[in-house]
């Protein structure tokens, strides 16, 4: 006889349960067999992927989100799983002709591909899209089976780009982060775990800088108003290009300190 703490056990199951969620990705319809790696990451080994993103963060209220529930799940006690997905779109074998990726042929999109890959994050091209869907296929089928299993799941964009740029997947150039628990309710929706660590103003200020297009009334007029606050049409604003020195430094100390992270987990492998 045993009693068992159910809670606890429900959190250590996010491992096994893992494998399924890798399972239904690998078993998901693929137009053009695109081959999908997968690699899952538990305890301390999640810890450098939400560092990299607290310090990503800095520049981008919603990595710093992901970030914080991560570690926030790891100081309680019920640490993430985390499930790398990814592939490589660079590259056509299908001779299909498409054209869909803007070459008339596979072949020319392939001569060009092999000589210029962009910078990217979590998706760097150019990309066949056929592999691209297959890709897609392969994450909505991880997060059925993540739903059907009752796992409290999201498909990431930010841990993804963390795992590439941290070497996981090697050879993929397209990468997406499939966090597993905590077993709780809306961690990565809700987010009750960032509830009260800002208020109003400056989450309308995070809408602002991540994504101003939102906040931008209707264009049509040619020069429209920014929506700032309750009285943004009695008090006209607009946004303009401009630099700003003070941003460059801030985004060069973060790049540094990324790169540090990075140089960091490099000399762990080797």
């Amino acid at each position: 006889m045993a009693r068992i703490d159910g809670n606890r056990l429900a959190n250590e199951n996010l491992e096994a349960l893992a494998g399924q969620v890798a399972t239904a990705a690998l078993k998901a319809p693929r137009m053009a067999g695109t081959d999908i790696k997968i690699e899952i990451l538990t305890g301390e080994d999640v810890m450098p992927l939400s560092e990299l993103l607290g310090i990503l963060g800095e520049a981008s209220a919603f990595v710093a989100g992901d970030a914080a529930c991560g570690r926030k799940a790891h100081e309680m006690g019920t640490p993430i799983v985390e499930i790398l997905l990814g592939a490589d779109t660079t590259r056509s074998d299908l001779n299909w002709n498409c054209g869909a990726c803007g070459f008339d042929t596979c072949a020319e999109f392939n001569r060009y591909s092999k000589k210029n890959r962009s910078q990217g994050g979590y998706y760097a091209g150019p990309t066949c899209n056929w592999k691209a869907f297959d890709f897609g296929q392969a994450q909505s089928w991880a997060a059925a089976a993540a739903w059907q299993l009752n796992i409290e799941n999201r498909v990431q964009t930010s841990y993804g780009a963390a795992g590439l740029l941290l070497g996981h997947l090697e050879g993929c150039n397209v990468c997406v982060g499939i966090s597993l628990g905590p077993c709780r309710d809306q961690v990565w929706y809700s987010r009750p775990d960032l509830e009260h660590s800002f208020n109003m103003e400056e989450h309308e200020q995070f809408m602002l800088n991540c994504i101003p297009q939102i906040m931008v009334g209707f264009t049509g007029a040619g020069y429209p108003m920014v929506k700032h606050g309750p009285d943004w049409a009695s008090d006209p604003r607009f946004l303009r290009m401009s630099e700003d020195p003070e941003w460059a430094a801030r985004h060069q100390d973060i790049m540094a300190r990324v790169g540090r992270v990075i140089q960091r987990e490099k000399e762990k492998r080797a």
